[in-house]
């Protein structure tokens, strides 16, 4: 317990600043921040060397913007609204009958498949803003990009029958 009161003093500020570096708003990140300590509190007993208490406090407080940001990112609601608003209004029957298709098929589609074609493709952000957005890396980005589109082609197509 006095280690733990310690380390809060001696490494407090150094996580305060890390997580309000990462979350921006500041009721959030004072959320975030509670949490970092409770974890840290309740399993004390698996720190195996208290000369790494700075990193492995760290280590949690890391997890737990990155679980803020996973948790962000599966809430964000796509508004169907704008999608539909952003495809081409083609002449007639045939342009409401592809853009309801289209309709279908994204919101048939994995949260996170769904998320990401809607930030590139309807709300035009480059990669480099994804990443920055959904705290993940660009690379990350490129790879959901790619299976997004996979299976949105796929049940697209499918569709078509």
């Amino acid at each position: 317990m006095e280690d733990f009161e310690a380390w809060t003093i001696a490494y407090g500020r150094t996580i305060e600043r890390l997580v309000k570096y990462k979350i921006p708003n500041k009721e959030d990140a004072e959320d975030v921040l509670q949490e970092i300590w409770i974890k840290a509190y309740r399993h004390l007993e698996e720190l195996k060397d208290p000369g790494s208490a700075k990193a492995w406090l760290i280590r949690i407080a890391c997890n737990h913007c990155n679980d803020y940001f996973r948790r962000q990112a599966g809430q964000m609601k796509i508004p169907l609204e704008e999608v539909e608003e952003t495809l081409p209004s083609g002449g007639g029957l045939y342009g409401h009958e592809e853009r309801l298709k289209v309709r279908n098929v994204v919101e048939s589609l994995k949260d996170q498949n769904k998320q990401i074609l809607y930030l590139y493709y309807f709300k035009d952000l480059p990669q480099e803003e994804i990443a920055r957005r959904l705290n993940i890396p660009p690379g990350t980005v490129k790879s959901r990009l790619h299976n997004a589109r996979k299976e949105f082609k796929g049940k697209y197509e499918q569709d078509d029958i």
